[in-house]
């Protein structure tokens, strides 16, 4: 084997999530060749010298090798070796590093306070004193939400907003009749589940004045059989 020509500089790596990683070299075009030795170090320095290398495999005249996917860094020099077991330098070093994942995403998660609403008026009257809701983010990222009502006798102070948030909720008492009226307030986030609170809104008839009774007639009281009454002149 010609030494000046032996492998130096072409060890290549490249991997893949589905096939793991491959070394790859260019060709030795000696004409005694046999084959290559793939070593393998998981600590720096890695040399032949070094103590550290150990021979991961031996090859014919191929000239690559998928190394898997190692969970931990990985040092890898390739030599190439003739029919009478000679032994070339050693290629440039090629590292294996492994990808970590990342860790997961807290998605946002919806937290509203109190978590349904009740309105009571009298038919014909004001509104119900207002109530508030407070909106916050349970969860990682960022919180952007919306509010909506099904309900014409709702309004909403706040329809939007970004993680914590208070809302002012208004019943309408209006002219609607006596009875109780049901609806919802949902609240909504990209990457969070809806959130929807009931709200309930009761109207009750006006108190019945009671009639005033008018006092009974002024009557005469009865004369005493036998008494006469005379005026004097």
């Amino acid at each position: 084997m010609n030494w000046v020509r032996a492998i130096a500089s072409v060890l290549v790596l490249w991997s893949s999530a589905a096939w793991g990683a491959t070394l790859t070299w260019d060709a030795n075009s000696e004409p005694d060749l046999a084959g290559y030795r793939v070593y393998q170090c998981s600590q720096l320095p890695c040399t032949l010298t070094s103590g550290t290398a150990s021979l991961l495999i031996t090859l014919g005249k191929v000239t690559s090798f998928n190394i898997g996917t190692p969970t931990v860094t990985q040092y890898y020099f390739v030599t190439a070796y003739d029919t009478a077991t000679n032994e070339s330098a050693t290629s440039n070093l090629a590292t294996f590093t492994p990808i970590v994942a990342p860790p997961p995403v807290t998605p946002p998660d919806i937290g509203i306070s109190p978590t349904s609403l009740t309105f009571t008026a009298i038919q014909g009257g004001g509104n119900p004193t207002t109530q508030t809701l407070s909106i916050g983010n349970r969860g990682g990222g960022t919180l952007n939400w919306t509010a909506t009502d099904n309900a014409t006798w709702l309004t909403l102070s706040q329809i939007s907003g970004t993680n914590n948030g208070v809302m002012i909720v208004t019943a309408l008492t209006g002219s609607r009749a006596v009875g109780t009226y049901n609806g919802n307030i949902t609240v909504s986030a990209t990457g969070a589940t809806s959130v929807t609170v009931p709200v309930t809104f009761t109207i009750t008839a006006p108190p019945v004045i009671p009639p005033v009774t008018p006092p009974p007639p002024l009557v005469a009281p009865p004369v005493p059989s036998g008494l006469r009454i005379s005026i004097a002149p």
